[in-house]
Parts: C-alpha cells; structure tokens; sequence
C-alpha cells in the first residue's frame, strides 16, 4: 500500500465490494467463503480456482465444470476457494488440493519451490495465450503509462501476472519505484475488484487479465463502460490447470483427456461456451518462458 490516503481508499473500497464475491456480472457474491476447504474423502478431487481465466460471473458456471469432471470421472468434485494466489500455492504445497487453476504468476512462483508441472490451458482466439491490459478513463487524459505518474493505481493479486507483476515491470523499465512514481496505489486482490475500483472512481488506472475484460466487454459492457485499453503486454502463456505434486499419474492423464475432450462433446462445448473459452489444450513448461524471463529482469533491475 502506498499512502495513508491509500490505505483509507483501500479501506473504503472493500467496504464496498467484499473481496469474496467480487465482479460478478449480476452482482451477486459466490456462496462460498474465502479460505473455507471443505473436508474430503480420498475418492473426492479437490480443486482450487486462483488464477480466474475467466470472470466471477456465477457459482453455476464453476458448479457445472467441477460437475463435469465429476461425471466424466466418476468422483465426487469439492471447490476450494481462497482469498489469495499464495493460498492455492500453498493448497499445493501441503497437498490440500488435487488440481488448481492457476494464474500464470503464480504457476511459476509456485514451480520454482514444488516443481509443479502444467496440465492444460484454455484457448482463446485460437492461441493459449492472454495478455495484460492496462486500463485508463476515457476522457481522463491519459494515454500511456507515463501519465499515471503522480495518479492512483490498483495493482491485482501480489502474484497476478497481468494484475500486477507486468505494469511493476514498466515502472522499474523506467528506474522509479511504486512510491516515488504513483500518487498513492492499492492491491485489490482480483481482476474483478481492479476493474470496480476504476468504475467507482477509486483509481486512475488498473491493469487486468485481457480474458477478464474481454469478457466483460463482450457479455456485460456495462461493466466495463468508459474504460479504454492504453497498453497492452506481449503475450503470455494462459494461466495453467496443475495437478499437486504427487498425485498418481492415472488422476493426471484423466483430467488431462477429460479437459481436452469437452470442445468434442456437446455439454463440455456449452461449459466452454459459459466460460468465455474455445478449448482446453494441453500444455508444457515452455509456454512459460516468457513469464520467467519477465521475472528474472525484475529480480535483477531489483
């Protein structure tokens, strides 16, 4: 958090919209508390949602997912929901969770400590990639990222690729530190709650998933209204579905077919479909590199 004005921004703002259930597109909360893991039996999946590939929008659309794995896998499904990304990585690393869909960020930071392997990734536009958008008012006069000097801003999850570690990487490109380039700044947490914050006049700039606003954009401009895109990132590979370490290889490779298989079956093509995704593909580490590169130039400009 930047300033004490920061800190009464932030205060305010999550008054108004509780980090829980944030942006949904009918402005309902999930029902579902942060941090509560359901307890389980070894026949269960447990699966975590961190990375949130696609918007908040309904419990429905998580519910049919989690009940289509159930169904074509023949297990019970039980969805874990956390405040945080280092609260999935952490499911992970205690072996808490069975699969998580992660954000990008957080996959790497969490695979440099468990070596955690990617399963599959959704497809969007035809490519397993999304980017960050960096998000401006219309009409407020700014039109790149030098002119959020001296502005608010709201960063996303500490871990968030596209929330937060790519506009930190242009403020450091440019040798400033948050404090010394921002006005004030805030961490909301999630995409959703960024994109509020810039609604409800909390901050000058934000930057978001671009399958989260696109979404939006698309399903419920309103949402989104009077938001313009003055940057947008090199491309970057989609956040990931892992598996936790250890988990028997058959579960693995089930999960995998299961995935990839719903663009082949109708009720899997209209759970993508709700999702705002075209297909699952499956994945390798190399889709990664360019978030490690990323990494590694803001561990050395630190």
């Amino acid at each position: 958090m930047g300033s004490l004005l920061g800190r009464f921004f932030l205060l305010l703002f999550l008054m108004m919209i509780p980090l829980a259930g944030a942006a949904c597109s009918d402005g309902e909360s999930l029902p579902f508390s942060p941090g509560t893991v359901s307890t389980s039996t070894s026949a269960d999946l447990r699966i975590s949602i961190a990375g949130m590939f696609t918007p908040k929008e309904t419990y429905s659309i998580y519910s049919d997912l989690l009940d289509y794995i159930g169904e074509k896998t023949g297990r019970s499904t039980i969805l874990q929901q956390t405040g945080s990304y280092s609260s999935v990585n952490d499911l992970l690393a205690r072996k808490e969770t069975d699969f998580a869909f992660l954000c990008s960020g957080g996959y790497v930071e969490a695979s440099h400590h468990m070596g955690l392997v990617p399963l599959v990734a959704p497809v969007v536009n035809g490519q397993p990639l999304y980017y960050s958008y960096i998000l401006a008012r219309e009409g407020s006069g700014i039109q790149k990222f030098e002119d959020f000097r001296g502005r608010r801003f709201a960063f996303g999850d500490p871990l968030s690729l596209t929330g937060t570690l790519y506009p930190m990487s242009l403020i450091k490109l440019s040798g400033n530190g948050l404090d010394s380039f921002f006005g004030d700044y805030i961490y909301t947490n999630n995409h959703d709650n960024s994109i509020k914050a810039m609604m409800e006049g909390v901050v000058d700039g934000t930057a978001v998933d671009s399958f989260i606003f696109d979404y939006l954009k698309a399903r419920n401009p309103a949402s989104v209204a009077g938001l313009v895109i003055i940057e947008k990132s090199q491309p970057f590979g989609s956040p990931p579905i892992v598996a936790r370490p250890g988990l028997p290889k058959d579960l693995r490779d089930q999960l995998i077919q299961v995935l990839v298989g719903m663009q082949d079956d109708p009720k899997g093509r209209e759970i993508l479909t709700q999702l705002g995704i075209e297909r699952f593909v499956q994945v390798d580490e190399s889709l990664y590199e360019s978030v490690e590169q990323l990494e590694a130039e803001m561990t050395i400009r630190q």
